[in-house]
């Protein structure tokens, strides 16, 4: 207890304040997933009274086939480790009991309308936060945590990243220095404790160029070559709120960047009068 009680006073409070806004962004990011799947099986319980009063049958008979297929779908996910399944399947376990609660709700034939459109409002405000969130989220980080201009993270019209950026660090071929190097630009410097770059995963896509060589006196042949089209980085930060001395992270963050968009440019053209 003593230990755990100097570790707290020991540890810098930024990373308590950065482990609260994750967390918070946390909650709020899966209170509105939350009020989207309950609409969703609201919405589909609905559906099967009305199907079943179409068809004469008992609504249970549909209800039981559906939530079979509920509780059937984390097994698909079996293939990304057993903690991934369990987290899914008591998801689907808590989908189930809202979905089986609402079949048996006595809805009034009136109020079906209401519940079908309060759903496709909710869908639309899930995806609208998630998207506004991110936004959010990413724009705190990138100002406060993380060096955006390293990472190759801009806009068409923003300048080039510097000279020194993530794309030629990538390619030390230690992997310990690499990583090391990469995190010691990356993170800004009063977080260097708290956030790392945990992972740095490359991809690199290869497609076929069409090209014509220059050819005196008509149009040369079409020509085909194989080359270097694209290539993405996937980092993903993790924060330890005690601090890197204790083995205890979290995600914070994992995003894509792409080489090809960090040195693009948006062409200005100027027309004059002569």
């Amino acid at each position: 207890m003593k230990n755990l009680i100097k570790m707290v006073k020991e540890t810098d409070k930024l990373g308590y304040k950065l482990s609260a806004i994750c967390g918070v962004n946390w909650l709020i990011r899966q209170a509105f997933k939350w009020q989207y799947l309950f609409f969703v099986m609201v919405a589909y319980a609905v559906l099967i009274k009305i199907i079943s009063a179409r068809l004469e049958i008992s609504p249970n008979y549909l209800g039981f086939l559906m939530v079979i297929f509920i509780l059937a779908v984390p097994f698909s996910k079996l293939r990304f480790g057993v903690e991934r399944f369990i987290f899914s399947f008591l998801e689907s376990v808590v989908l189930g009991l809202i979905f089986s609660i609402a079949v048996d709700f006595p809805f009034q034939e009136n109020e079906s309308l209401f519940w079908l459109l309060a759903t496709i409002f909710s869908i639309g405000i899930y995806y609208f936060m998630k998207w506004f969130q991110a936004k959010l989220f990413q724009r705190y980080l990138f100002k406060n945590v993380l060096n955006k201009d390293y990472l190759g993270i801009r806009k068409l019209k923003d300048k080039l990243p510097p000279k020194i950026n993530l794309f030629t660090d990538a390619d030390e071929g230690d992997a310990n220095q690499r990583m090391i190097t990469i995190n010691q630009r990356a993170v800004k410097k009063d977080y260097q404790d708290i956030v790392e770059l945990s992972f740095l995963n490359r991809e690199k896509r290869t497609g076929i160029s069409y090209y014509r060589k220059a050819w005196n006196g008509s149009e040369a042949p079409l020509e085909r070559e194989f080359v270097d089209i694209e290539e993405l980085y996937h980092p993903v930060f993790s924060v330890f709120p005690f601090g890197k001395k204790h083995d205890f992270c979290f995600e914070m963050i994992q995003f894509d960047v792409s080489k090809k968009s960090a040195f693009s440019v948006k062409a200005e053209f100027v027309f004059t009068n002569k």
